[in-house]
């Protein structure tokens, strides 16, 4: 383990869901089925189904315009791989692990109590410290842990701060919030 960082965490990363337009199908794909394409080997479980397209997550790559894409109960041909966008016109995501077992170390700011109104304090931040290996950003990334005393999922307030120990990167430092 990194030097003090005796607990673990999972970073878990923002992605994309994907709609992929199909012609030619053969069979009756459904949700949650894995599709895969033949030529690039790439993998996406259906979400949801639409005339001529799917809702897909957890999305391996870029798939190959014109490939056969296959589930077990289902074969078409792919016309156009692309980020979704609902009704609204708003891109959707969902979360996928993506560093695992990261050391870490937990703890909480003991800084002075601020009271915010009549008996109304603000909480106790809670912090984690992360090596200078991992790859972290406050809008594509949130904090997982079975931590003992810091359970759950946390997103990242504010901007990751970078520590140096002269002359390198020495840890990351997040303040994080319950999440939602």
């Amino acid at each position: 383990m990194t030097h003090g960082m005796t607990q673990l965490c999972t970073l878990q990363k923002r992605n994309r869901v994907q709609a992929m337009t199909y012609t030619a199908g053969s069979g009756t794909p459904a949700a949650g089925q894995t599709v895969t394409g033949g030529t690039s080997h790439q993998t996406a479980v259906i979400r949801t189904l639409a005339t001529g397209y799917i809702i897909a997550k957890t999305v391996s790559g870029t798939f190959t315009p014109g490939e056969t894409i296959t589930t077990a109960t289902w074969s078409a041909t792919l016309g156009t791989q692309t980020d979704y966008q609902n009704s609204s016109k708003e891109y959707e995501y969902y979360w996928t692990d993506d560093q695992v077992s990261i050391p870490c170390s937990f703890y909480t700011d003991t800084g002075p109590t601020v009271v915010i109104g009549p008996g109304q304090m603000e909480e106790m931040s809670t912090k984690v410290m992360l090596p200078p290996t991992v790859t972290v950003d406050s809008l594509n990334y949130r904090v997982y842990t079975t931590q003992a005393g810091f359970e759950g999922t946390y997103r990242i307030k504010g901007s990751v701060h970078a520590c140096y120990g002269f002359p390198k990167l020495d840890h990351y430092e997040l303040e994080l919030g319950k999440w939602p």
